[in-house]
């Protein structure tokens, strides 16, 4: 298959490696011009381009696929707005729904789950960064683990009681955690992430009750790498961005690109006569070099006295 303008496109930004892979992997969406493309630029900033290296490396080939393939169904599914609260549709769906605000409140779940199945959730703060709420089968008495020898994701034992927790910090991704926890695949993503599969107008229903919490739920099911992509984090802006170091919350990327608060993403304001290397900003044209955050104490910029000349040179092993 010969390169059309959107795999051109892809290679630009992404590398050739990627947009071969692009081309074998996703054949049927590239049969609609442009989707692949606005997809990618949607999940993945311009400054990713060794996203197919890093792809390797971390074994996450699959993962990726997948993010890709459900963002793009995501788009196409019309999601089902109600009037319900989301207390009243999973009653409909056969569930208890609970929310926590406590710690003990959440520990109070834990003898639902197998000693070596619990869920961090049990040993963490997670309230301080998650709304977290359990949704409890109301048959789960009668649903045992041990008529369960060969675990899939889905099956009526792993979403017998889902913990459905939101983060608060936008890009307030939710997760659908599985009762099964790390015994089956990416546990953290259960249905997809995707609440309406749970019983339609959940998304919307917690949407709406989340918002009057001043939470704008992530409605794409855009989730976070977590140890699955390392160096890649998820932007206030529905984006993953690479980084090269993180310091007090702040990531420091290439690109000359630095998401403050982890969330908010800045570029230097002379990007032709400024670079950023890990946290300091080499400005050519002043021939300074200082660290962005100025509280950062670092021993490096107590060996630079007055500089008089700063000179970038282009690897050309590397292309840098």
């Amino acid at each position: 298959m010969p390169e059309n303008k959107e795999l051109k496109k892809i290679k630009k930004i992404y590398g050739e490696d990627f947009m071969h892979w692009c081309r074998e992997s996703f054949p049927t969406i590239l049969e609609e011009e442009g989707k692949l493309y606005k997809t990618l630029s949607n999940l993945f900033a311009e400054n990713c381009t060794s996203l197919y290296e890093d792809m390797l490396e971390s074994n996450c080939e699959d993962y990726i696929k997948n993010l890709i393939y459900d963002y793009v169904k995501n788009e196409t599914i019309e999601k089902k707005e109600t009037d319900k609260t989301p207390y009243e549709l999973l009653d409909e769906a056969g569930y208890n729904l609970y929310e926590c605000t406590t710690q003990d409140e959440i520990l109070a779940f834990r003898k639902y789950y197998k000693e070596d199945e619990e869920l961090c959730t049990f040993r963490d703060e997670r309230l301080r960064r998650c709304v977290v709420f359990f949704a409890v089968r109301k048959d789960v008495d009668k649903i045992k683990r041990e008529d369960f020898q060969n675990p899939q994701r889905e099956d009526e034992y792993g979403t017998s009681v889902l913990s459905i927790q939101i983060d608060k910090i936008p890009p307030c991704t939710l997760s659908i955690k599985n009762r099964y926890n790390h015994t089956v695949n990416n546990p953290d993503a259960t249905y997809g992430n995707d609440l309406d599969k749970i019983i339609p107008g959940l998304t919307n229903s917690f949407e709406k009750l989340l918002i009057r919490r001043g939470i704008k739920l992530n409605i794409n099911n855009i989730s976070k790498f977590d140890n699955e992509l390392r160096f890649y984090t998820l932007c206030s802006d529905g984006k993953y961005y690479k980084y090269n170091t993180e310091i007090n919350h702040d990531y420091y990327c290439p690109g000359n690109i630095i998401l403050k608060n982890g969330t908010n993403p800045i570029k230097l304001d002379n990007p032709e006569s400024q670079i950023l290397i890990d946290y300091f900003i080499v400005d050519l044209k002043n021939k300074t070099i200082k660290a962005v955050d100025p509280n950062i104490q670092d021993s490096f910029l107590d060996t630079i006295g007055e500089i008089e000349s700063i000179k970038m040179t282009k690897d050309k092993e590397n292309g840098d």
